[in-house]
């Protein structure tokens, strides 16, 4: 069974000293989990690094789940941000809006890139790590939102009541899921801005016309 929410609180630091540690151990991890991945990565391994002891570990994080979730918070929360759409813009974003937010996704996506990989090794294991909770409600999060808007375009009729809103914002976020796992994820090194810019534009256009319509071209010159 997964952990109840109060079992997962961090237990915060009492002092700066305290704080300076639980920043260390935090920094280490992510350098372990990053190389090592969910499964090798050990608590010996996190305090190696760190330079410190289990006691020192164990008085911040009660395992090695715990620490990865609070190294993973932030950068989802990221992510979250870097995608969302730029205030003062009109409610049906062009086509070239929604490229853009998605190429910025993109880009911090790839800077976290291995430490995403390791949340979705972590949450294949199911009910036997805290990781499917935590990537099941941080996916939901998107997918709420994306869908959040087309509802609101269906209420002021720029987008056909036909459409399930929250089906294609399923489709949104599993597209980008699996293509950044497949293109960046497993990549051997990272890919270059415009391999980013690529990918990230095919995605945009190719959900984007789907949903709203394929763009007039401009007629060939006869």
């Amino acid at each position: 069974m997964l952990e109840t929410d109060s079992e997962l609180e961090p237990l915060t630091p009492a002092t700066a000293k305290g704080a300076a540690m639980r920043q260390r151990l935090l920094n280490a991890s992510a350098r372990v989990f990053a190389r090592k991945g969910y499964e090798a990565t050990r608590v010996q391994d996190i305090v190696k690094i760190a330079r410190t002891s289990y006691g020192n570990f164990y008085r911040h994080f009660r395992n090695k789940d715990e620490i990865l979730l609070a190294v993973l918070r932030p950068l989802v929360d990221e992510i979250y941000v870097a995608s969302k759409r730029r205030s003062g813009r009109s409610l049906k974003a062009t086509e070239a809006e929604f490229v853009e937010n998605t190429i910025a996704y993109l880009k911090i996506y790839v800077q976290h890139r291995k430490l995403l990989r390791v949340m979705r090794e972590a949450a294949a294991r199911g009910e036997k790590a805290t990781f499917l909770s935590l990537y099941v409600t941080e996916r939901s999060r998107f997918v709420r939102r994306t869908a959040t808007w087309l509802i609101r375009l269906q209420g002021v009729g720029e987008l056909s009541r036909e459409l399930d809103p929250e089906m294609a914002a399923e489709v949104l976020g599993a597209t980008m899921e699996q293509v950044a796992y497949m293109k960046f994820d497993l990549a051997s090194e990272d890919p270059s801005e415009a391999e980013i810019e690529h990918i990230g534009s095919h995605c945009a256009k190719i959900w984007y016309r789907g949903v709203f319509g394929a763009k007039d071209e401009p007629a060939a010159p006869r």
